[in-house]
């Protein structure tokens, strides 16, 4: 995302766009902006021999366009018109006139949103952003839609400082709708990352906040997100699904419906008489009505992880339940060794489909998890493929999901003698849910639905299995967290430094000594201040001035001695400010500033 302003240089322009495909064009009189749109679209249009789509969003709402071409109508008809056109064939797109700082700036966030995974260019002209100082409110739904495509991908780590700047900025404004959809976001991150408590208190916030504004396509998806927690115990609950799909279809919100009825037809998938090939062939339905392809990947998905999984029985009485027309249907009806086969078949295809799709939508989060359950279901597919498991944990470790790696660890492992988790899933899963988790008579896991709908982090203090046994209870130890969310360059990350005694050591029942710690860092980054007093909480400052992997040494002495007592070094993974399509880094060593 770029704002451009009232620049002249077509050149500079262009390249934004090319290497974004999308740029959004700020202030400038409408005569100028319009003339500029123009001229990027038509150089860019001619260099990838794309048709371009040209739309005019009225101030008031009312009808405009240029005779022959889709109208921009009324806000939602420009949205829905910009999804039909970015659905069927690359293209250049350009809607100019979006009111960004009044009450439809939300207009710019469902663009960026609708245009997300499209191979199409977007051009967004922008009426009310002023040269010398951009609008608050204007701002605040623009990082609104690039923390949700962050969230859409399954890349949470970005979004955090976009929230709370989204929220500072509509806080600023005034605007209390924009309010409630970052603290909604915010909730939809804390639930992503596991965070489980923090999100709870964040939509029940949201909710009440969207009632207040009458905001009742924003009530209907905080349902559904507090609804959605309920899978992270192992227990889903059907009925608060339902009623968030009630309320979006009240709401006129036809997307927000078909994410309801996908959540609740994966919670009820595995239930004995559930009609799972119907609902599956619904919800791909809705998904193809808004054109929304992230959904149709998740429901390709699931509906491949229910075919690879059942016995033939799906409720259905017999009948298979599709037209066997788009690829998407399912043999459930049928029996015996040839009806196990063809749901194989059919389970495959499904999953191909919805690799593609992700892949198509720069979803790492969905592809890495579609991999991994590919390979368990389809054992040609994985043995044709030696490295399968690096790859899958490759993709995993690009948006730093550590529990995803631990998945494809266990894949690799198998079944444990003692039938216990091993302990980089048991201290990040509650026990209820991995006491959904089965195994295949051929020793495959069949990981529980709900563990793709998080990338919990490692709970504080869990016990290690044997740490009370272990030589080095009578040492103490350099613990480092990060405060904030992943850091983005130039903007300052809070890292505390603790000096943690094991049950052993004398300072586990005195005070700790005023030792100092020293700061260093090993890259292009800040860190202030230079010292700190692990026994008065020691804080850092992190700067870093480039994405990528930065290292930080941290040096614990007791000054009284001038003696070094410990040193650490740990590595800190910085990402882009802007959601830039998704390519995994190399695995870098699993030391970090976490768990140092």
């Amino acid at each position: 995302m770029s704002f451009v302003g009232h620049t002249c240089d077509l050149a500079a322009a262009r390249r934004e766009l090319e290497t974004r495909r999308l740029l959004v064009v700020s202030g400038a009189p409408d005569s100028d902006r319009s003339a500029f749109l123009d001229a990027v679209a038509r150089e860019v249009a001619d260099e990838v021999g794309l048709p371009v789509y040209r739309f005019r969003v009225a101030d008031a709402g009312e009808r405009s366009g240029e005779a022959g071409r889709a109208p921009g109508e009324a806000p939602d008809t420009v949205v829905e018109a910009c999804r039909g056109v970015l659905a069927v064939d690359p293209c250049v797109v350009v809607v100019d006139g979006v009111p960004a700082g009044t009450a439809d700036g939300s207009l710019l966030a469902e663009l960026i949103s609708a245009f997300a995974g499209s191979e199409s260019f977007l051009l967004v002209g922008s009426t009310d952003a002023r040269e010398d100082a951009s609008d608050p409110c204007a701002d605040g739904w623009a990082l609104l839609a690039r923390a949700a495509v962050h969230c859409d991908r399954g890349d949470p780590r970005a979004a955090g400082p976009l929230l709370r700047r989204a929220v500072e900025a509509h806080q600023v404004a005034g605007d209390r709708r924009g309010e409630a959809w970052a603290v909604f976001l915010y909730g939809r991150m804390c639930r992503l990352r596991g965070r489980a408590e923090d999100a709870r208190g964040l939509l029940h916030a949201a909710r009440e906040t969207f009632r207040a504004v009458g905001e009742a396509p924003g009530e209907a998806w905080a349902a559904g997100e507090l609804a959605r927690l309920a899978t992270r115990s192992g227990s889903p609950d059907p009925d608060a699904l339902a009623e968030a799909r009630r309320l979006h279809e009240r709401a006129g919100d036809r997307r927000g419906a078909a994410w309801a009825h996908l959540w609740w037809t994966v919670a009820r998938a595995d239930e004995p008489g559930f009609p799972w090939q119907e609902e599956f062939a619904s919800v791909q339905g809705r998904f193809h009505e808004v054109s929304d392809r992230l959904g149709t990947a998740w429901t390709l998905h699931h509906h491949a992880l229910t075919l690879a999984r059942t016995d033939g029985t799906d409720g259905t009485d017999g009948t298979d339940g599709t037209d066997g027309t788009d690829g998407t249907g399912g043999t459930g009806g049928t029996g015996g060794t040839g009806g196990t086969d063809e749901r194989r078949r059919e389970a495959d295809r499904l999953f191909e489909g919805a690799l593609a799709l992700f892949e198509a939508a720069d979803c790492p989060h969905g592809r890495a998890w579609t991999m991994l359950e590919y390979a368990l279901r389809s054992p040609a597919h994985r043995f044709l493929n030696g490295e399968w498991a690096a790859e899958i944990r490759h993709v995993f470790h690009g948006i730093g999901d550590e529990a995803g790696e631990a998945w494809v660890d266990l894949a690799e492992a198998g079944p444990s003698p003692g039938g216990e988790p091993p302990y980089e899933l048991a201290c990040r899963y509650p026990t209820a849910l991995l006491d959904t988790l089965g195994w295949t008579e051929a020793g495959e896991p069949l990981i529980p639905r709900a563990a793709r709908d998080t990338q919990p982090e490692p709970r504080a203090g869990f016990p290690r299995p044997g740490d009370r046994d272990r030589p080095d209870d009578s040492r103490a130890h350099v613990r480092l967290t990060l405060l904030d969310d992943v850091p983005v360059p130039d903007v300052p990350a809070r890292i505390a430094l603790e000096v943690v005694p094991g049950p052993g050591h004398p300072w586990s029942t005195a005070p700790l000594p005023p030792l100092t710690a020293r700061a260093t860092s090993l890259g292009h980054a800040e860190i202030d201040p230079a010292h700190g007093v692990p026994a008065d909480g020691a804080e850092f400052r992190f700067t870093p001035h480039r994405p990528g992997s930065h290292r930080l040494r941290f040096t614990v002495e007791d000054p009284a001695t001038g003696t070094v007592l410990q040193q650490v070094e740990a590595e800190i993974d910085v990402v882009p400010s802007d959601p830039g399509p998704h390519r995994p880094t190399a695995p870098a060593p699993r030391t970090s500033a976490r768990r140092a």
